[in-house]
């Protein structure tokens, strides 16, 4: 009775969280620090709130100086059917007491609006970056910056919730729906990860093995490998947007079984040592 409970509860997060592997119900999370790899000393970070981007750019003038922009809207309108994700809005250059003053005083603050801001994101991991200040247009091509791997190591309770692929073959027939898994073991270290998941007591119901590389951009993880089940089932699969904390993990799930049938959806589970 617990299990199905338990079961019955996840099965509704997984209901809700839908196919998309986004990080919110709006779109995939773009929160991170941006930046040009071949451009190393400016970048912008951005933070997101439902549909909502607050972005602020360290950047420099014409005479080398540091200079502050904030776009404190930048707000996409709905969610597109396919990418990119837009989010439109003004940019600000701001000014305000010293930082060494006694005390810093919010009246003494000014905005300017500078001109128009946007941000287009391209899933998982690359944007591009348009603004003017006085009639000066700026594109920018961008990747998340990575400054260290999140570990993904412990164990968890949580699962799997699928959906056929619509490119596959009529006769082709995935594993998919709800999979809960009772007991999550995740090994990782720098780009190897082992995973162990388990369904139901001993002999467990269903057993899967999976073993790949693990990939960091900036806070969101990626996995990509090879897995099987003991029920038969085995292929290649990829965790995507991994995001993960002292919780537990969310990601997108695609994978192909030993016949090429594809299935995705999402994978969360929650954090249990």
């Amino acid at each position: 009775m617990k299990r199905t409970i338990r079961a019955l509860a996840f099965a509704c997060a997984a209901a809700v969280a839908g196919t998309a592997g986004a990080a919110m119900s709006f779109s995939n999370d773009v929160t991170d620090l941006w930046w040009n790899a071949d451009e190393s000393g400016w970048g912008v970070n951005i933070i997101q709130q439902s549909n909502i981007l607050f972005a602020t750019f360290f950047v420099y003038d014409q005479n080398g100086q540091p200079h502050w922009f904030v776009a404190s809207d930048l707000e996409g309108a709905s969610v597109p059917t396919d990418i990119p994700y837009r989010f439109t809005g003004r940019l600000y250059e701001t000014t305000g007491p010293a930082f060494s003053a006694a005390a810093f005083s919010a009246s003494a603050v000014t905005r300017r609006d500078a001109g128009p801001a946007t941000f287009e994101f391209f899933p998982p991991n690359t944007g591009r970056l348009t603004y003017s200040v006085d009639g000066v247009t700026v594109t920018k091509n961008l990747n998340r910056q990575t400054w260290a791997a999140n570990d993904m190591s412990g164990k968890y309770f949580g699962g799997r919730m699928t959906i056929k692929s619509p490119f596959n073959a009529a006769t082709c027939s995935p594993s998919t729906g709800l999979q809960v898994f009772d007991d999550i073991t995740i090994t990782h270290s720098g780009t190897s990860f082992t995973m162990t998941a388990v369904a139901g007591a001993a002999p467990p119901s269903e057993l899967c093995n999976y073993t790949g590389t693990y990939s960091q951009a900036g806070h969101m993880g990626r996995v990509e490998g090879a897995y099987s089940c003991q029920s038969g089932v085995s292929g290649s699969f990829t965790l995507g947007e991994v995001e993960i904390g002292t919780n537990g993990f969310s990601a997108f799930y695609d994978a192909s079984d030993q016949a090429g049938c594809r299935g995705y959806g999402n994978f969360s589970a929650v954090r249990t040592n």
